[in-house]
């Protein structure tokens, strides 16, 4: 099979197993705060594998164009890129592991597709943990498919689990298909760490929900001492925890009541403080416990139960509630922290796979390198000419790095020193460092990014139309970059005065001024200053540490927050839409948007700022349609009879054949998702609170309910 057919052959194959094709999302995440990018193609299909109907049924497949900032450091070897496209198959509560292995199998062994030789196939399976049992069942199937034994690895949860994407949500075992792309005999056992065993392939089973316990402490006597003092150890380890807290509290006083709406530290707390015993349910009732878990919909393994008393706590363990006394001596914060995570069974069992586009095809054409596929040459061929050094590592960074801009750009994200923006900048100038130092000194980034898009703009069309933009864009960033390099040599004339620097003034150089150490030693050669090398690379580690803790909440891929105020924001955003429509009398449409429990934040296209009086009638305007108490209604249609209706989407991006429009009144129209409230009425009241521009031709408005 040609390499160019290999998406077309893909989404036939699955199309042929009763699998509906559905569009290639944004970049941009929709409705999810927790995340910057998408990050795997099961991104967009979160609230479907949590259960929701999706309306192209219980079979898909698509191919979905990911970006992931998480193995960075590595881009630049064999099969490591920042922007990759992921070909993916689902069923949604339909098969499950035996079915998704073997039509895995198919499509990479069978002469109609890739025709792939056995021998050169190798698998993982998960070897079972604490919260998962050995998956036997997968490697059951393989071995009856043909894969020896010995080319079977059992893995643990770092290498063969997958999810969830953020803190919670569905996760599960997988499998992973490796192919031993080398000229180099196969070797008859599966050696996981041989770089030349290339992982392309990925079958996930969702069958858990990861969450954090609720945290149930009970009685007076567990939070204050005799003279009704807070225990801030216990306090302070729930609280730093940042669980999902509820505060059970019998017979408080009123001013208890009000202590335990703040932590020690005098910030607000998620508990939250009622009495059962005002209620009536005395601790001797048989069915204390149950009523307490149903007041908050709990199964018995999802709480921590903490109390005083040690009858209590035993009676809670026979119910199967995680339980401890509390006394002085024990470690609440260690025992919660060892014990927070449970995995829940899931009633609606999913599969999930990815396919590396990029790895895949670069095996078909017979190259061992993604960067010496025809997706790449014709961008490193054009670096390379700019170039006055040669230096491989480099050329390939270049290469990536400015790939990954030009999509990101074409989602009309520009350079920031915030989220997307933020990324971007970082993207574009790594790729000018490199440039710098492979010899490359005239502007060149919108050079390659031409290449870039000659190459990909038959599968995306908006990069041809974007194209002006995303150049432009990027001869802006370059000459800012530019501009800060020249501040940055200043800036090392004052730091080498003593005939030296340090390795932390060399880490600044490289943070704030773009230096890189290989630019700031050469200018201490030629000036002969020593650079502390050691030094520099003790900071940069130190900086590692903490961009991957940063890495873990805001850059990794996750769950949006599907908690009541989300959803009502949700539901305004839509209202916003439709009365920016209105009042702006132009073309609005939805840019972005990133949604918490407190406020909203909606992108839209318009080049000026909004006058005190649009501001006042786009507030009016959307609550009057709150006050009317409008039903929020959810209809199933094909894209064509969406677009009949007037209904908002972006129709450049394929959608599949059937969609969902939500619709309040003859007001909003929009294609969505969910979750959304039932009526307006249940929203509260609409106020703007800021608003301000994030780029050529775009406005950002934050607002709240109150």
């Amino acid at each position: 099979m040609k390499a160019s057919d290999l998406k077309k052959k893909y989404i036939e194959f699955f199309k042929s197993k009763n699998h509906k094709e559905i569009r290639n999302a944004s970049l941009i995440p929709e409705n999810d705060s927790t995340v910057l990018f998408t990050t795997a193609g099961m991104h967009p299909l979160v609230p479907y594998l949590l259960g929701q109907k999706h309306p192209s049924g219980k079979r898909l497949v698509n191919a979905q164009k990911c970006l992931r900032t998480g193995d960075i450091e590595e881009v630049g070897d064999n099969i490591h890129l920042t922007l990759f496209e992921m070909l993916g198959n689902w069923s949604l509560g339909d098969y499950w592991k035996e079915d998704a292995i073997k039509f895995s199998f198919e499509f990479l062994t069978s002469k109609k597709y890739l025709g792939f030789d056995i021998d050169r196939l190798a698998v993982t399976v998960f070897k079972g943990d604490k919260d998962s049992s050995k998956d036997s069942e997968s490697a059951k199937v393989w071995l009856e498919l043909g894969i020896p034994a010995s080319k079977i690895a059992y893995l643990g949860k770092k290498d063969n689990w997958w999810g969830p994407a953020g803190e919670t949500g569905p996760c599960g075992p997988d499998t992973e298909m490796f192919y031993w792309n080398s000229s180099v005999k196969v070797p008859s056992k599966f050696d996981v760490n041989d770089s030349r065993w290339v992982e392309i392939w990925n079958d996930v089973f969702m069958q858990y929900n990861k969450d954090k316990r609720v945290i149930l402490v009970d009685g007076m006597h567990c939070l204050y001492d005799k003279n009704f003092k807070l225990k801030k150890d216990l306090l302070e380890a729930i609280n730093n925890l940042n669980t999902h807290t509820m505060l059970v509290v019998n017979g408080f006083r009123e001013k208890g009541r009000k202590l335990v709406k703040k932590n020690s530290l005098g910030q607000d707390t998620n508990w939250e403080a009622f009495s059962l015993e005002e209620e009536g349910i005395k601790k001797d009732n048989p069915e204390y416990f149950r009523i307490l878990l149903k007041r908050f919909n709990l199964s018995p393994e999802e709480a921590i139960y903490f109390d005083h008393d040690k009858k209590n706590v035993e009676t809670a363990k026979r119910l199967g509630i995680l339980s401890k006394q509390y006394t002085n001596t024990i470690s609440i914060k260690k025992f919660i922290k060892d014990n927070l995570w449970v995995f829940i069974q899931l009633k609606q069992k999913n599969v999930d796979t990815g396919f590396g586009y990029e790895r895949v095809f670069s095996i078909l054409e017979g190259v061992e390198s993604i960067y010496e596929s025809s997706l790449f040459k014709p961008i490193i061929k054009k670096i390379k000419e700019l170039c006055k050094t040669f230096d491989e590592k480099s050329i390939r960074v270049i290469a990536d790095h400015l790939r990954a801009a030009v999509f990101i750009l074409n989602e009309r994200i520009v350079p920031s020193n915030v989220e997307q923006g933020y990324v971007l900048r970082r993207l574009i100038r790594m790729a000018i460092r490199r440039g710098k130092l492979v010899g490359i000194r005239d502007g060149f980034c919108s050079k390659v990014a031409k290449e870039v898009i000659k190459i990909n703009k038959k599968d995306y069309p908006s990069l041809e139309k974007h194209k002006e933009f995303i150049l432009k864009e990027l001869d802006l960033e370059e000459e800012r970059f530019d501009k800060m390099i020249t501040s940055g040599l200043k800036v090392f004339d004052k730091l080498s005065k003593n005939g030296k620097i340090s390795g932390k003034d060399t880490f600044l150089l490289f943070q704030s001024y773009g230096f890189p150490l290989e630019m700031t030693v050469e200018l201490g050669n030629e000036k002969k200053i020593t650079v502390d090398e050691k030094g520099y690379e003790k900071e940069f580690k130190k900086h590692q540490k903490l961009s991957r803790t940063v890495a873990k909440g805001k850059f990794a891929s996750g769950l949006a927050d599907k908690s009541l105020e989300t959803v009502k924001l949700h539901t305004v955003a839509h209202l916003l839409l439709a009365a920016l429509n209105k009042v702006l009398k132009v073309d609005i449409m939805q840019k972005g948007s990133n949604i918490n429990v407190e406020r909203l934040r909606f992108d839209f296209n318009f080049d000026r700022k909004l006058t005190d009086e649009e501001v006042s009638e786009v507030e009016e305007l959307v609550n009057s349609k709150i006050s009317q108490g409008i039903d929020v209604k959810c209809s199933e249609m094909s894209v064509s009879e969406a677009k009949k209706i007037g209904a908002h989407g972006e129709f450049e991006s394929k959608y599949g054949e059937k969609v969902y429009v939500y619709s309040i009144g003859g007001f909003s129209k929009e294609i969505c998702s969910g979750p959304h409230v039932k009526n307006t009425s249940e929203l509260g009241k609409f106020k703007i609170i800021k608003q301000k521009s994030v780029g050529s031709g775009v406005r950002r408005i934050k607002a709240v309910l109150v």
